[in-house]
């Protein structure tokens, strides 16, 4: 006999495996996409590098700089960087090993990626976020977590 999966198990698990929260949402009858209630802290998140903003946020750094920063890390490595597009963030992470970037959006009601927002009261509330889920909710080619902050420390045997 399988034992039970708890909500919180099969979400992340639904998340992983590419479904997006949206559908998860609608599924659970969840109406209200502008909230944080599919982010839950468990203890092993309090020692998580991604408490720490100086470990992923580099303020103004452009597209390149980033790059040559997160080139040859593993998959999942990310910063947090202000945009190009005025009053937004962008966040550059490695995607089979390639870096990509998406933006962003700085709204009054919080941060977030794409229409519909799944809004955050602030960046660090994104990031944890983006720990557990995948961004292929926002975009099909970013099937990945936020894993790894730049300036943390990486996997054993990477940089």
């Amino acid at each position: 006999m399988v034992p039970p999966l708890s909500l919180f198990s099969l979400c992340s698990w639904l998340n992983h495996k590419g479904v997006r929260q949206k559908q998860i949402n609608d599924w659970l009858g969840i109406k209200n996409e502008n909230t944080d209630e599919g982010y839950f802290v468990t203890e092993e998140d309090e020692n998580l590098p991604h408490y720490d903003e100086k470990s992923w946020f580099v303020g103004d750094l452009n597209r390149t700089q980033s790059e040559d920063l997160l080139i040859g890390k593993p998959d999942g490595a990310f910063l947090i960087r202000e945009s190009s597009k005025k009053g937004c963030y962008a966040c550059s992470v490695n995607v089979e090993g390639e870096v990509k970037h998406c933006v962003i959006y700085s709204t009054p009601r919080g941060f977030g990626f794409a229409e519909p927002y799944n809004l955050y009261s602030s960046l660090k509330d994104l990031v944890l976020h983006y720990h557990q889920t995948s961004l292929v909710q926002h975009n099909d080619s970013l099937n990945v977590r936020l894993a790894y902050p730049v300036y943390a420390q990486m996997p054993s045997g990477r940089r």
